[in-house]
């Protein structure tokens, strides 16, 4: 009897025993024999991605990643197999067009789960044939030449957004009322973003609410996201499993909500009430194709070139609207030179893109204002390619290890931006005092390139980023030549969460007219 009640306590201790020779075995390997060992990290990081994915948790992986690479160089080990790299010159090699490095799995937990089937989408697919195919139908409708056709739908939506701030915060009783200023920024953003995708507003600045908890829903779907990423195979037993769910849903709402507008749609194409290419909303130009490719476009495929614009066409682009509008409130210097460019130009209300296309200050502004507080602010991992990698300086990273550049490193790189690269001032996008027009040239090409690397590289260009142009300059010109917008204190600091995009928080705002 001793010894049977005795077995199941030994059978403990063993196990216990070979897990803890296990992790030790692991452990010596990781940080001492690894083909990593030559790259230097935290040891925690170089043991655990849930080191990566606790920072990630906490909203501020960005400032994370910037110290750092400011510790330990251009390359730091952050995962067991993962490698940050912040040297700009090597973004094309690794997000190239020509034989691209493949998408890491972080991107898995994007999937969304309908009835049991996992749906991958454009931005998360890691088949690059796959993701080729089914983008080509599209890739043409998105150039500046047709992302053009969307500036009356923007405009509608600009005169809605104008009109019910002058109303709810500037005129009469209502003057001088504190605008949250990051709320209603992103209510346009999302409403320009449906108006160009769906030819309506969700309601948004209408209802001067969160309709259908949309924006909520969203940001819960990337909170969840962003640190499950980091350990992806953890959303197999959340997210993902069988017999109970668990957390936010990632793009669900989305999913769904273009579901039962594509529905609507086909519907009144049906009943003839409407006819398909009389309208210039990207979801009629969506339907259209189904006659060019019968045998590829439905609605599911619809949903999924839409969900492009819906993934993260209000996300990124108020991200940007909101770090010009709080960066020009604290540096009141750049916001008097804007406004003299817009005063010069004589802008009619919206401001028409003919008109404000060129104007420099105006870009000068929201490019540092991206640069300083990008819109999606982490890694976007790739895996080495067979072969491996050798890195600059001579070391070598094995084929399958995950690698990649975070924009907000590479967006405050000294030797691309200056000594003064952490402080928020537009005028770095202009020729300096004894500057040759050479020397000019070369360093804003290698600024443009770099911070352009916002939008991805490679073939995963976001292929959104002209109309993110035309809708950011169109809001923050019309806006800044009619009102004069202020923090209430000009020392207050907002707060922001890094969840893949970058959502930032608590921005009260007067709003006078000029």
């Amino acid at each position: 009897m001793t010894l049977l009640a005795s077995l199941p306590s030994n059978l403990w201790v063993q196990a216990l025993a070979t897990l803890g020779l296990l992790l030790i075995t692991k452990l010596v390997w990781d940080i001492f024999l690894s083909p990593l060992r030559a790259i230097p990290g935290p040891l925690l990081a170089k043991s655990t991605n849930f080191w990566r994915a606790y920072h990630t948790h906490h909203g501020h992986v960005d400032l994370k990643h910037v110290e750092l690479h400011r510790t330990y160089g251009t390359a730091v080990r952050i995962g067991p197999n993962c490698v940050s790299i912040s040297d700009p010159s090597l973004i094309r090699t690794i997000y190239s067009t020509r034989n691209p490095w493949k998408k890491s799995e972080m991107y898995r937990p994007n999937d969304v789960l309908i009835e049991g089937h996992r749906m991958s989408n454009l931005f998360n697919s890691q088949d690059e044939d796959w993701h080729n195919q089914n983008i080509r139908p599209i890739r043409g409708l998105w150039s500046m030449t047709k992302v053009l056709e969307y500036e009356p739908l923007i405009d509608e939506t600009l005169n809605k957004f104008v009109d019910k701030l002058a109303a709810k915060f500037v005129d009469g009783a209502n003057a001088g009322t504190v605008c949250p200023a990051d709320e209603w920024i992103g209510f346009f953003a999302w409403d320009v973003t449906a108006n160009f995708s769906f030819g309506r507003h969700y309601g948004f600045i209408d209802q001067e609410k969160d309709v259908d908890n949309l924006i909520t829903d969203s940001t819960d779907g990337l909170k969840y996201f962003a640190p499950v990423s980091q350990v992806p195979w953890i959303d197999n037993f959340l997210d993902k499993n069988p017999i109970k769910r668990i957390g936010p849903k990632p793009t669900l709402t989305g999913v769904l909500y273009a579901f039962k507008v594509v529905a609507e749609y086909q519907a009144q194409l049906a009943s003839k009430k409407i006819t398909a290419g009389t309208v210039d909303h990207t979801l009629d130009k969506y339907v259209q194709l189904k006659k060019t490719y019968p045998d590829m476009v439905n609605d599911q495929q619809i949903v999924n070139w839409l969900m492009l614009s819906i993934l993260a066409g209000g996300d990124t682009s108020s991200a940007t609207m909101r770090a010009v509008v709080y960066y020009l409130a604290k540096s009141p210097s750049a916001s008097a030179k804007l406004v003299a460019e817009l005063k010069k130009a004589g802008l009619p209300t919206p401001a028409p893109w003919k008109s404000i296309r060129d104007l420099p200050y105006l870009d000068a502004v929201i490019r540092e204002a991206m640069r300083v507080n990008p819109g999606i602010a982490m890694i976007f991992e790739r895996v080495v390619p067979e072969g491996g990698f050798t890195l600059p300086d001579g070391r070598y990273i094995p084929a399958g290890t995950k690698m990649g550049i975070n924009p907000a490193v590479t967006n405050r790189d000294y030797g691309v931006f200056g000594d003064d690269a952490d402080n928020f001032n537009p005028d770095r996008w202009f020729q300096r005092k004894n500057e040759s027009a050479e020397q000019f040239e070369s360093r804003l090409r290698r600024m443009k390139d770099t911070v352009d690397f916002v939008f991805g590289g490679g073939g995963r260009v976001c292929m959104g980023r002209y109309l993110a142009e035309l809708e950011i300059k169109k809001l923050i010109a019309t806006l800044y030549n009619q009102f004069d917008v202020q923090l209430v204190d000009s020392k207050h600091e907002w707060t922001y969460r890094n969840a893949w995009f970058v959502y930032q928080y608590d921005m009260p705002m007067t709003i006078r007219r000029r």
